[in-house]
């Protein structure tokens, strides 16, 4: 079976999340299908989502490529902590190093080379609420057909879909769970509802509280089904995050409601976090300060980004560090500063060394816009424009594209609808190691990638030379100083720029 409908293709990376029931079941028409449907009804653990690419069938560690939110992890990167301490204290990245543990004895399997297979991962972390009982269990949760490339430690795909239909199967031979089912069948009566229970607790709970609910309503029943649902704990111990529901080709979710309260989430992720935000950015500052060091100390050059983890790992082993944090304790500091330094090395290696700009570029300014780019282009490996569409500007979205390509063809460029630098840099296809801004631009930037370790922000300085595109927008029907001011590249679009802006 394959649940496709509110499953969205971003891009070329698919979006496994799954839409809310109370954003979609919002008429009573949508309510009574709901009811009146067969549907499956099973728990949504709380953990990370990893990507696994199945690439050969040798029966070892290699015939599997691991990323986690596109950021490739290594086999060898976290030896710095034995699994004893893994397994007890961490709440970062090292705990990956028990997937490589369980992928690393397993023998063949059926799963076809070409495969990706999305993986729950219930790892302790500070923004994961769950608590369960029993750690570092994974869960398939689906899976399929896919091509990929790696570049610079990242991972990018293009999956075909998203598959279940030999979920079963592929889990018991990778030695892992799938989710747990409660319920298949029709909710809507208290006799179907009986007949589709799955799971021991629920009936339990359901014999309980059957003779409350309110099956005459269907607008109550939904809200007293939900909570029904999300009363049955985990069999990883503690409460999970909700339950996934199919039906109809289609899949959405009931959450707790502390996953949609931001003062409720706000509250678990500071569990970790100093009570004195001074105190807890000096941390910080530490961890970049060491980070800094050892990606000093480490030859990067053309070498194989898991060999020059694997020089890290060893030098974190030996690591005897010089600051503390009263939360966390040394194997939690030493993730930290393994994070960090794998950051900058991925930024330090030759030809990932790239600069962001971001602008409306109305006009392409021969001073101004042509200038900037033609010497960053000098300066960086790769160039990122991107292109800001407001409600005034998204008509000319297309006209602008075209201006920046004629004078750079091999530019990247991407768009969005604001400035807002942190999402830019977080949706680029490229490492951002610069952004450049104008003046009064500069603080602010800096002030928003303050914790993007190895990141800066370059001033764009203004001179009297410069022609601003507003003015020969104001001024389009002057051919010659259309020309005089922008770069002979897009001289042959005069006509048609002056259509678009003429009387602007």
């Amino acid at each position: 079976m394959s649940f496709r409908k509110f499953i969205y293709e971003a891009k070329e990376q698919l979006d496994i999340s799954i839409l809310s029931a109370g954003k979609i079941l919002t008429s009573i028409d949508k309510i009574r299908e709901f009811l009146t449907s067969e549907i499956t009804v099973e728990h949504k653990t709380d953990g990370v989502k990893l990507s696994i690419i199945k690439q050969s069938n040798n029966g070892n560690l290699k015939d599997y490529i691991f990323a986690y939110k596109g950021n490739i992890l290594y086999s060898t990167e976290y030896d710095y902590l034995p699994n004893t301490k893994i397994k007890k204290e961490s709440i970062g990245a090292s705990q990956f190093k028990t997937v490589f543990s369980h992928f690393d004895k397993l023998d063949k399997n059926t799963i076809p080379v070409g495969t990706e297979i999305f993986v729950e991962f219930l790892m302790r972390k500070p923004t994961l609420s769950s608590n369960y009982n029993i750690n570092h269990k994974m869960v398939l949760i689906g899976y399929s057909k896919s091509t990929w490339e790696v570049n610079f430690g990242k991972l990018k795909t293009k999956p075909s879909g998203f598959n279940t239909s030999e979920r079963a199967k592929y889990a018991k031979e990778l030695k892992i769970d799938v989710p747990q089912i409660l319920f298949q069948g029709v909710l809507g009566s208290q006799i179907t509802f009986e007949r589709g229970i799955e799971h021991a607790v629920l009936k339990s709970e359901f014999a309980s509280r059957k003779g409350s609910m309110n099956w005459d309503n269907p607008e109550l029943l939904l809200d007293d089904i939900k909570s029904l649902f999300l009363s049955i704990d985990s069999k990883y111990g503690g409460t999970e995050e909700g339950v996934v529901l199919k039906y109809n080709d289609r899949i959405l979710k009931f959450q707790q409601d502390y996953q949609v309260n931001q003062e409720a989430r706000a509250k678990i992720k500071s569990k970790y976090k100093e009570n004195d935000p001074l105190t807890e950015q000096k941390y910080w500052d530490n961890v970049k300060r060491v980070s800094l060091e050892l990606s000093n100390s480490i030859v990067v050059k053309s070498r194989k980004l898991d060999d020059i983890l694997s020089e890290l790992s060893l030098m974190l082993k030996r690591l005897k560090l010089d600051f503390t944090h009263s939360v966390k304790t040394e194997a939690n500091i030493k993730d930290d500063i393994q994070l960090n330094t794998k950051t900058l090395i991925i930024k330090q290696m030759r030809g990932n060394n790239n600069a962001l700009i971001i602008g409306k570029f109305r006009i392409f300014t021969k001073e101004g816009h042509y200038k900037l780019i033609k010497r960053a282009s000098t300066l960086y490996d790769n160039v990122l424009i991107c292109l800001v569409s407001g409600p005034e500007t998204v008509s000319t979205k297309d006209l602008r594209e075209k201006m920046i390509r004629k004078c750079f063809p091999k530019v990247q460029i991407m768009h969005t609808n604001n400035g807002n630098v942190l999402s830019i840099i977080n949706k680029s296809p490229i490492n951002i190691n610069v952004v450049y801004a104008g003046t009064d631009r500069v603080q602010g930037y800096q002030e928003q990638i303050r914790n993007n370790i190895g990141m800066s922000v370059r001033e764009l300085p203004r001179t009297d030379s410069d022609i601003s595109a507003s003015k020969i927008i104001q001024d389009i029907n002057n051919e010659e100083f259309f020309m005089k001011n922008t770069p002979s590249e897009i001289h042959s679009m005069y006509n048609e720029i002056k259509k678009v802006y003429n009387g602007v």
